[in-house]
């Protein structure tokens, strides 16, 4: 007989350990990355050509007014690159905190890029088409950081 009882509510091969962390789910990683690279690309596109790329939303730019857009591609860029970084496997949560703080970033911008695309539409500055777009846009990028935070 062995020497030491063992504990009936205790299974017989233990849990994780404490130390050990779980890995990302893979479905919320690749959400993430594509995420992180659309937001890139979108604003390097804005940055590039800037009347062109908000023309897809239906939003005119005058050529001296193109700054505008530049902006707004330089704030998705770093976006984007924000949340691409953020990962980091030398810490002890994988870098969880930080990708979630940075879907939280990325989140809040949609959300008052949303804001702004009502309120343009509700003053009449912007038509339906644009409104839709924008707001759309910004509707689907929320759903996706919301989608990728829910695997972390």
């Amino acid at each position: 007989m062995p020497s030491s009882i063992h504990n009936q509510n205790e299974p017989l091969l233990p849990g994780k350990l404490a130390n050990e962390r779980e890995p990302m789910n893979a479905r919320s990683d690749v959400v993430i990355k594509a995420l992180a690279l659309l937001r890139i690309g979108f604003g390097v596109s804005c940055l590039l050509a800037p009347r062109f790329t908000f023309g897809l939303f239906r939003i005119d730019v005058p050529a001296a007014y193109a700054v505008l857009p530049r902006l707004f591609g330089g704030r998705e860029i770093m976006l984007g690159e924000l949340l691409l970084t953020a990962g980091n496997n030398k810490l002890p949560d994988g870098g969880r905190r930080e990708i979630k703080r940075a879907l939280w970033a990325g989140i809040g911008a949609d959300i008052i890029d949303f804001g702004c695309a009502l309120f343009g539409s509700a003053i009449g500055t912007s038509s339906k088409a644009s409104t839709a777009l924008v707001a759309g846009g910004a509707v689907v990028s929320i759903i996706v950081g919301a989608v990728g935070m829910r695997g972390l």
